[in-house]
């Protein structure tokens, strides 16, 4: 099911260090997007923030709205791990489990 991405006024914190200010950004449903720009300018930061990645970083925190199909995804509500299952994301390094052996990450996936 193709879903509309909305950021509203998004700015990404990491303690008191402001790291992106003021992003407001519309995804047409069924579309491509591609962020590009110098190492260090956010890119991975609003990414994280999309799938609720940001707030498992200590100290870091959101401000602004993500809408999918309208819905806050920042919602008192909204179960982050079913964001997660919706928005996905893949990594530029591969991220195993460290408990797990090699055939066991390869299992989970």
């Amino acid at each position: 099911m193709a879903k509309r991405l909305d950021i509203k006024d998004l700015n990404l914190y990491y303690g008191k260090f402001h790291a992106v200010q003021d992003v407001t950004l519309q995804v047409p449903a069924r579309s491509v997007t591609a962020f590009i720009g110098p190492s260090g300018c956010g890119k991975s930061t609003v990414l994280r923030s999309l799938n609720r990645m940001h707030e498992v970083v200590p100290g870091a925190r959101v401000d602004g709205k993500v809408l999918l199909d309208g819905e806050d995804i920042y919602g008192a509500h909204v179960d982050p791990v079913q964001v997660r299952r919706t928005i996905g994301m893949v990594f530029q390094r591969p991220n195993p489990f460290p408990t797990m052996s090699i055939r066991d990450n390869v299992v989970a996936g």
